[in-house]
């Protein structure tokens, strides 16, 4: 199972940054037992300011906050309560 998800906004003054983080959960079990991994990393910011909404990758790129909307469930509820 791997996802996105939106983390806790952190507000400083007029600006609002939303992390989003990407989880994975990993498991299997046979005859002598089960496994289980998982992970949870940086993916992208949102960041809301006085020149508006955007989303940048970990590499400070720009992408479209949409393809993000699409795939978080809630997120355009987040971003609408954090205005």
């Amino acid at each position: 199972m791997e996802e996105l998800r939106a983390g806790n906004p952190l507000v400083a003054g007029a600006v609002t940054i939303v992390p989003i983080e990407r989880c994975s959960l990993h498991s299997a079990a046979w005859n002598m037992g089960c496994w289980l991994s998982g992970f949870k990393e940086p993916y992208a910011i949102i960041v809301r300011d006085a020149d508006g909404v955007r989303a940048l990758d970990t590499e400070a790129r720009e992408i479209p906050l949409q393809s993000l909307l699409r795939e978080i469930p809630d997120l355009d509820a987040l971003l609408a309560q954090s205005v």
